[in-house]
């Protein structure tokens, strides 16, 4: 059978497998088949498309929102052409497309993008230090 997104359910095994859960377990906690629920992780089935859900799912495995885990976790879901769930409502904000278009004109690449990224973080942590002053 044809991999809709192996990548999300080696993904999910894997952070599964780390927080000692079992499948049938993680299947009870999330509240879905043990079937269906090894046919995402092996692939044959498409993660859910609902940010609660994975958020449920996201939670059942103790990831902390926010984390990096947490980023892994919902990039691994996101369907071809789609933001990850967990951040779809941006795509509302005005600036938004405008921010893409400019990354996209700009032609940056990924190390580009991510330097952009570690700025807009050091930004952030700089006013959480500034704003305890």
């Amino acid at each position: 059978m044809k991999s809709v997104n192996a990548s999300f359910g080696e993904t999910l095994r894997t952070f599964r497998v780390r927080a000692g859960i079992g499948l049938r377990r993680f299947a009870d906690l999330v509240n879905v088949q043990a079937s269906n629920l090894s046919a995402v992780e092996q692939g044959r089935r498409q993660p859910p498309a609902g940010a609660d859900q994975l958020r449920e799912w996201a939670d059942a495995l103790g990831l902390v929102e926010g984390s990096e885990d947490w980023a892994v976790f919902f990039d691994a879901a996101r369907r071809r052409g789609e933001l990850p769930a967990d951040v779809r409502h941006l795509a509302d904000r005005p600036l938004v497309p405008v921010l893409l278009r400019t990354i996209d004109n700009r032609q940056l690449d990924e190390e580009q993008i991510a330097s952009l990224i570690r700025e807009l973080k050091s930004a952030d942590a700089d006013g959480e230090a500034d704003g305890d002053s």
